[in-house]
């Protein structure tokens, strides 16, 4: 998996907080290994371990770290269906389009939503054990009235930055 360390710079405006250089170097070492000890991670940035602890903590409560995260390899638990799957609201769906996306947030095979602009409204990332499982998701989550049109792509590969 490749790095992104180089796109984390302080891009917000100046009406927030700016980030020193030190968050931002335990920022980029922490996006290349966020198992990284505390230690080890100080004496990268070139800071004090105490230092460094309380600056990842700060970094945490003003929510620029959301947390920590297992990389989970779906398949190796016999996940093997993978689908894509894009929605279009009904106009008057917009409305409960927070809902709709809590109600598939909350389904077990729902892996990730995301909001888009253009044609379609949501885009749903979800696993299955089997093409069964993946027709059974549709007809029993997305069939809403909030919904106007589904469409399924399979998932074939997964390829990651």
């Amino acid at each position: 998996m490749t790095n992104h360390s180089d796109l984390i710079a302080d891009h917000r405006t100046a009406e927030t907080e700016p980030l020193a250089e030190a968050d931002l170097a335990i920022l980029r070492e922490l996006s290349a290994d966020a198992r990284i000890s505390n230690k080890e991670l100080a004496e990268r940035v070139g800071i004090a371990p105490s230092t460094c602890s309380g600056r990842v903590s700060a970094l945490r409560r003003r929510g620029v770290i959301r947390g920590f995260h297992a990389d989970i390899d779906y398949e190796a638990l016999g996940l093997r269906v993978f689908g894509m799957i894009s929605v279009r609201m009904t106009p008057v769906g917009r409305a409960s389009m927070s809902a709709v996306i809590d109600r598939l947030l909350a389904v077990p095979e729902t892996l990730e939503i995301f909001q888009v602009s253009g044609e379609r409204d949501l885009l749903v990332r979800i696993a299955t054990t089997d093409p069964i499982g993946l027709h059974a998701y549709i007809d029993d989550h997305l069939a809403d009235q909030a919904i106007a049109h589904t469409q399924t792509s399979l998932v074939f590969a997964h390829h990651r930055g």
